[in-house]
């Protein structure tokens, strides 16, 4: 046991390694349970929750697909230029999409580039138009945060009453209050939701942009084949300048929020000290934390 003198300024390590190595053991823990959760449910209800475990793809050319006139109507072959249609088979457990893929190479550029389309298709080969809905778009993102929302709930529950994750227990690592010694759930719920609060307006401001602009998306327009082959003709992409804007800031005040405090450490990160907590090595004792002075 760590002795600390009531009012001095020592102050807990930084634990950075430690802390970062559990949290990646906790992440792939819960991972790991969620797809073996997900995965029969893909395969049963068809819903794409995301989990692409074991992805392959195959492609063949084809001849007579019917969406071979479409494209060729909708961009006609200059000099120079060949085409190659294919139809790709993407798989995983419990999941199988179906794709037309329409390349055209410009055999007379020293480079041979080339340019595609493509579209996923059903079984009888026709085109599925895409959902550029802002509901769609806004629809996925929560999903992630209802994950990130398990996650946050899980990780409190181990965590709380003097309990551990697993990544913790196996890196030595527990968390303490520094009044009670032992944290609540109430207390560990708090830590986890400050903890991850910039992934989650990150992913609010997200939705909100994508349900407020991506209906008026006018380089897709409706979806259908027909307006995806003229954008990939004329090079045409939806501007998504003020979204990259909104993520970058996110990111870069994320990288503050959860950094920060490790380069000027003070012996907690700032969640930590708003639900008043720390995070110290398992042969430490509580009763030094409640001591500590900051």
């Amino acid at each position: 046991m760590t002795a600390v003198t009531p009012g001095t300024t020592t102050r807990p390590p930084r634990l950075f390694w430690r802390r970062a190595v559990a949290f990646v053991v906790d992440l792939a823990v819960f991972y790991s349970i969620l797809m073996m959760l997900a995965l029969p449910l893909q395969a049963v209800t068809g819903w794409n929750l995301g989990f692409y475990i074991g992805q392959s793809t195959t492609c063949e050319v084809t001849t007579d697909s019917p969406l071979i006139g479409e494209v060729e109507a909708g961009w006609p072959l200059a000099d120079g230029e060949t085409r190659t249609n294919q139809i790709c088979i993407n798989s995983s457990i419990g999941m199988q999409q179906r794709f037309f893929i329409s390349t055209v190479t410009r055999s007379a550029d020293a480079t041979g580039s080339s340019r595609f389309v493509s579209i996923e298709i059903d079984e009888t080969g026709k085109a599925i138009p895409l959902d550029i809905s802002g509901a769609s778009t806004a629809s996925n993102i929560l999903l992630q945060l209802l994950f990130l929302a398990l996650f946050v709930l899980a990780t409190a529950r181990m965590t709380a009453a003097g309990r551990r994750t697993p990544g913790k227990a196996i890196l030595f690592l527990r968390i303490v209050a520094a009044r009670q010694a032992i944290p609540s759930f109430r207390q560990c719920l708090t830590r986890e939701v400050w903890k991850f609060l910039p992934s989650c307006l990150l992913g609010i401001a997200v939705t909100v942009h994508a349900a407020r602009n991506l209906p008026g998306v006018s380089t897709l327009a409706s979806g259908e084949f027909a307006d995806v082959v003229r954008a990939a003709r004329d090079m045409q992409l939806p501007d998504f300048s003020a979204l990259l804007t909104v993520g970058l800031i996110a990111w870069l005040l994320g990288a503050l929020w959860w950094f920060g405090p490790f380069i000027l450490w003070r012996g907690q990160t700032l969640y930590d000290r708003i639900v008043g907590c720390f995070v110290i090595r398992s042969d430490d004792g509580s009763a030094a934390v409640e001591a500590v002075s900051l």
